[in-house]
């Protein structure tokens, strides 16, 4: 290390004080927080005339941050970039670059570990920065702008529910559900029978033997069955078995003498998994630790931040010689050397566009720390043992095992049983896939036989018939979707968590155990983009865009050229989008067209979720806990002949006011909460964001609204001040003031405030204003800058009449349910409101 004074930026301030650990008092390290600029969210801010051009602004917040860390410039000799080693971290770097514009000489600081050593090595290297990973970084930015502001108003307008997006790997991450349910619609189950004996070897040793052939004809078994469809595909030499020739062949076979026929043993190894990779440790953490693949990022980056695992975005199985020397020590020292791999393993990346870090995930250093050395505990204690178990389980020798088949004949049956036994375990005394107690799942994996020979005679115990019924394709799980869309070469490992994530937030899956289930508005979002954008829903399609993506990072490929390969053109977003626009079908595209509901009861999705319509036009709303794949034909029409009844009230346990049951009511104005009975019975309504979140029957959150008002203290004169959610909104009052709090914060305010804050809100004077004849009223003032219009600001403002937009000179009236709705009135976007503008001008 020099003398020079160095300040080092990093994305975060974990990471900065774990680097801070290792460095003398002349380097300064400071977090950035991640990106300092970005695209704004209220416009698309993509000049597609310009190159494609992006308006970057300044992150809200940062300001201060940049003034602290263009001071910090100014006493530094040198400047190190130490963000993340992958497309992101580089964009990050280059937009310090560009708003800080240093005048000292900088580079990228390049580690995959944050230890002591990493770290050392990293200050003697360094490299420019690598306009190609920017390049591909901004490309997929602009192209999932493109994607998301193109298609998502079009949405809002076909289906009527302005709550729905559009995301280029998002929109086909759903479509991949919809196609697994739609084949678990119409899966055609199949029962087919077989029999089980329950037999003694020597030593009256038992053990199962299943029928599998009768008078040397193979019986079905569901390897018979197609497994998508359902149908029988084996032909006539296959014996499918009813019911009844089932229960005769077994009546027949009880009084027969069964006799070992054959025994064959037949070795085998298994070999480790390789390293973890982004994907394979959430998919992992999903089935052995039931933490989703959001946690499971999270969780790896504190890790990582921290110097406990390597960096955690990666497409790289491969390990450093320092790290395959590390898990070979510690093999040795914990197992023995007959556990250890004749020699190391190396490992190489399948795909070729493996663009992330250098490395797998493993834990850092050139000697691991054991998982009871590190002081974690909880989740991040049980990441870490399992990237350490197979990280070691990598360069551990095979496990050993032999299968024995014993066939045994009855008269006209043939039986057989199997039995697995491990002969060495290797690798699996630390890591066994799928459990996370690898000498347990030891035992679970090993089914012994008895010793038998040729010609020994087998007592019967039982006989009995096995009914099987074939069964549908298994809807995806957060693990399997994620191992699905890299199968496919869809998106990237590390967007896999948010895309399950924004999926399970919009509510177009939901969770029915670890499943993942679409609902009727997925249903619709992928039948409408299926129908009318298919290119882009097409899953070789989203691949070769992540082809596109990984040639702009190696600088085969100019990003201009990608940009417009995707956007312009007759075959562009651009054009279909308008073409689309163009086209009257509304109806349509709000009917879904499911494969068990009959077009006599379609059903139809709307601003408020899926609806039918019965013989006199009624609309009925479908219960809320209804998905697709959980009701039948027969449901709809059940439905549609009770017409509209009043919904029966959900029960969710007892309150925390008096202890009374807390119910879902339904009200003439809606939902509400109730606790108790009769004249006593407390009552709260059920904020809009809560019945669109889905949480309406969380009964903490119904004893938080049921448990106000929120008695906060007394001022000064001993009166008290309260929190309350009224008509208009929440506020506090004491004796005769009160005071509106924010209603965009999901009553966040109104749920945290404290005595303090309150009376100096209460102290705060209200701003008045005389209309004509001194009458009062409300002053108008700008909510928000929505963007321009034909050169002209449009601004959201509110007035005495409530919520307006204001272009230009223009006043433009908003929809009643825009007017007095702040929530709805912040969530207009630029498109909607440029929407309404031509209408009023068109009208003018």
């Amino acid at each position: 290390m020099d003398d020079a004074n160095t300040l080092i930026i990093v994305e975060s301030p974990t990471k900065a004080k774990t680097i801070t650990k290792f460095l003398p008092s002349n380097y300064k390290v400071v977090a950035s927080k991640g990106h300092i600029r970005d695209l704004p969210e209220d416009r698309m801010a993509i000049d597609v005339e310009r190159d494609f051009a992006c308006d970057y602004e300044v992150v809200e917040g940062k300001e201060s941050l940049i003034k602290e860390l263009k001071s910090s410039l100014k006493k530094a000799d040198r400047l190190l970039l130490a963000t993340d080693e992958d497309r992101e971290g580089e964009s990050i770097s280059w937009h310090l670059l560009e708003v800080l514009k240093p005048k000292i000489p900088f580079k990228r600081m390049v580690f995959h570990e944050i230890t002591k050593s990493a770290i050392t090595k990293a200050l003697e290297g360094g490299r420019p920065l690598d306009e190609n990973l920017v390049q591909a970084q901004e490309g997929r930015r602009i192209v999932d702008r493109l994607y998301g502001y193109t298609l998502s108003p079009t949405l809002w307008k076909k289906l009527s529910n302005k709550k729905l997006s559009a995301g280029r790997v998002q929109s086909v991450g759903l479509r991949l559900t919809v196609q697994r349910e739609r084949e678990r619609l119409m899966f055609q189950q199949s029962t087919y029978y077989d029999a089980k004996a329950q037999l003694l070897a020597a030593q009256k040793q038992g053990f199962e033997a299943k029928l599998t052939a009768y008078q040397g004809q193979r019986l079905a078994n569901s390897k018979d069955f197609d497994s998508v469809t359902g149908h029988y595909k084996a032909n006539d030499t296959v014996l499918k078995l009813s019911k009844e020739q089932a229960l005769s062949i077994v009546k027949e076979l009880r009084s027969e003498q069964f006799t070992v026929q054959d025994i064959q043993r037949k070795p085998f190894v298994t070999r480790p998994s390789i390293p973890f990779t982004t994907s394979t440790l959430q998919q992992d953490a999903i089935k052995k630790l039931h933490i989703s693949a959001s946690d499971t990022m999270r969780i790896a980056q504190k890790l990582y931040e921290n110097g406990f695992i390597t960096y955690m975005r990666t497409d790289s199985p491969s390990l450093s010689a320092e790290g395959t020397n590390a898990a070979r020590h510690l093999v040795d020292q914990l197992y023995g050397k007959e556990y250890l791999s004749p020699s190391p393993r190396y490992f190489a990346a399948k795909s070729a566009g493996a663009q992330e870090a250098h490395e797998a995930i493993r834990p850092a250093g050139d000697s691991f720390l054991q998982p009871s050395q590190t002081h974690l505990s909880g989740k991040e204690l049980a990441l870490y043992e399992l990237i350490w178990k197979r990280t070691l389980a990598s360069q551990m020798a095979e496990a050993k095992k032999a299968t024995t088949t014993v066939t045994l004949e009855a008269g006209n049956g043939t039986f057989t049983a199997t039995g697995t036994e491990i002969v060495f375990p290797g690798f699996l005394r630390a890591y066994v896939e799928g459990s996370d107690d690898p000498d347990a799942a030891l035992e679970d994996k090993e089914t012994l036989l008895p010793a038998m020979k040729v010609g020994q005679v087998c007592p019967l115990e039982s006989l009995e018939v096995v009914e099987h019924q074939t069964k549908s394709p298994a809807r995806y799980t957060e693990a399997s979707l994620v191992q699905e869309l890299e199968k496919r070469g869809i998106g990237r490992p590390s967007t896999y968590a948010t895309i399950i994530k924004t999926l399970l937030d919009r509510r177009y899956v939901v969770k029915e155990g670890s499943a993942l289930a679409p609902t009727f508005i997925g249903f619709a979002v992928c039948q409408f983009l299926e129908t009318n954008f298919s290119r882009f829903v097409d899953y070789d399609f989203t691949s070769m865009m992540e082809d596109g993506l990984d040639k702009i990072a190696s600088g085969e490929l100019d990003k201009k050229s990608f940009l417009c390969s995707f956007y312009c053109g007759d075959s562009g977003l651009q054009n279909q989008n308008v073409l689309q626009l163009q086209q009257d079908n509304k109806v349509l595209s709000k009917t879904l067209q499911l494969p068990h509901i009959s077009n006599d009861n379609p059903v139809m999705i709307g601003p408020y979720g899926a609806y039918v319509i019965d013989a006199n036009g009624a609309f009925i709303s479908l219960p809320p806990t209804w998905i697709p794949g959980n009701i039948t034909d027969e449901d709809v029409k059940t439905l549609l002949a009770n017409g509209k009844e009043k919904q029966e009230p959900v029960s969710l346990g007892n309150g925390a006011v008096n202890g009374g049951a807390v119910k879902v009511m339904n009200g003439r104005f809606g939902p509400y909460w109730q606790e108790g009975d009769g004249k006593d019975a407390k009552r709260a309504s059920i904020p809009k964001w809560v019945q669109d979140a889905g949480r309406a029957e969380d009964l903490e959150l119904a004893n938080r609204y049921l448990s106000l008002p929120r008695n906060l203290g007394k001022d000064e004169e001993g009166n008290d001040v309260l929190a309350f959610k009224g008509k208009y909104g929440p506020y506090i009052a004491c004796k005769n003031k009160t005071r509106n709090l924010k209603k965009t914060d999901h009553d966040e305010q109104l749920f945290s405030i404290t005595l303090e804050e309150a009376l100096a809100l209460l102290s705060q004077e209200v701003e008045k204003s005389k209309g004509k004849g001194g009458s009062r009223m409300a002053k108008a003032s700008t909510v928000k800058n929505l963007g321009e219009f034909e050169g002209e600001a449009v601004v959201l403002a509110t007035g005495r009449y409530g919520f307006y937009l204001k272009a230009g000179k223009d006043n433009v009236a908003l929809p009643n349910e825009y007017k007095k709705d702040e929530e709805k009135a912040l969530s207009l976007t630029l498109a909607e409101a440029i929407e309404l503008i031509r209408t009023k001008r068109a009208k003018d």
